[in-house]
């Protein structure tokens, strides 16, 4: 591959410690070779800390046969990619992260070890809990609720609406609002 002339590799350096996501190299056994200050951040270690150690260390004893696939997969030349899991940080407080782990080469072509990015989604994931709950106190309501959009486009539909005005949400869904009103 060639760069052009103003990227460097304490460019791409710069690049891995500005990102806000953990960014972690390894070698075949799962030796951290590299961390960044994200990893610092979300794992609570230092990279003095974990540099030259195992990095199983971040993996719930439960979890520890997820490195062992991932490794498999790395060593064979393939990615692991948005691998939704959890990971222990240093207090002992286990945080949900997606993982993408990719093959890193020698100038030979032959896996040499394997880069980790490690996103936190912790707030994701209690979105889609608050969402969860919201559309079950939506579908679980005596009330008729129904949405629309600005154009008068049913969206949602729950099962007292279904009660209410005999449609079911197949058939209200995508028609308009004015099947509800009558015509005179």
């Amino acid at each position: 591959m060639h760069l052009p002339d103003d990227i460097t590799i304490p460019h791409f350096a710069k690049v891995v410690e500005a990102s806000d996501d953990a960014i972690v190299s390894k070698d075949l056994n799962g030796i951290i070779r590299s961390w960044n200050r994200a990893a610092e951040r979300m794992f609570g270690y230092t990279a003095a800390e974990t540099v030259g150690r195992s990095i199983r260390l971040i993996i719930p004893e439960d979890r520890q046969g997820e490195e062992d696939t991932v490794l498999a997969q790395i060593r064979a030349g393939r990615a692991v990619s948005h691998l939704e899991t959890l990971r222990r940080r240093k207090d002992g407080v286990l945080i949900p992260v997606s993982l993408t782990v990719s093959p890193i080469y020698d100038d030979a072509g032959t896996v040499i070890g394997a880069s980790k990015i490690a996103r936190d989604i912790t707030d994701r994931r209690r979105a889609d809990a608050s969402t969860q709950r919201l559309a079950a106190v939506v579908e679980s309501s005596d009330d008729a609720i129904v949405t629309k959009n600005l154009d008068s486009i049913i969206t949602s539909w729950n099962r007292a609406a279904e009660r209410m005005f005999g449609y079911t949400s197949e058939e209200a869904i995508g028609k308009s609002v004015r099947i509800l009103i009558p015509e005179h």
